[in-house]
């Protein structure tokens, strides 16, 4: 996803302008992500141009290109625990809460709006609602995305 995501900022705002910060708790999906590495399949719904434009091939895998990945930081990260960075344009956490009871959720979604700026957006999974987002500085901005208003 964060290389995906890279791709399509990059055609928005070119790619000099994208920097994207994906997180995990296992440091062994990080690793596995940090290669880049696809399989024919695992590139099925990707556009053709973003395939051509952003991928080599080798073998029967697809490699990301050196461009996408330099957009791309990848830290191991507890949503609980650990610090959050400071005025991002926008966070996506999708399919990432369903495993938290609701008092954690509350809790991340509070240190989530600390991390945007203003005018930030929050994008979570179509399973995921926040239910008092008012009362910690977001409104509903479309389907699944809240923008921090204050």
């Amino acid at each position: 996803e964060p290389y995906s995501l890279a791709m399509v900022l990059g055609k928005m705002v070119g790619l000099s302008n994208v920097s994207i910060i994906a997180t995990d708790i296992d440091k062994q999906v990080l690793e596995k992500a940090k290669l880049g590495l696809y399989n024919e399949k695992s590139l099925a719904g990707l556009p053709a141009e973003y395939k051509t434009k952003y991928f080599t091939q080798i073998g029967s895998s697809y490699k990301v290109s050196d461009e996408i990945k330099r957009c791309v930081q990848f830290k191991q990260h507890d949503l609980l625990k650990d610090a959050y960075p400071a005025d991002c344009d926008l966070i996506v956490c999708r399919n990432v809460l369903i495993y938290f009871t609701e008092e954690a959720k509350a809790e991340i979604y509070k240190r989530f709006s600390k991390s945007l700026r203003v005018g930030g957006v929050l994008f979570i999974g179509s399973t995921e609602q926040i239910i008092h987002h008012r009362d910690m500085d977001y409104e509903t901005y479309k389907s699944f995305f809240y923008k921090k208003v204050k």
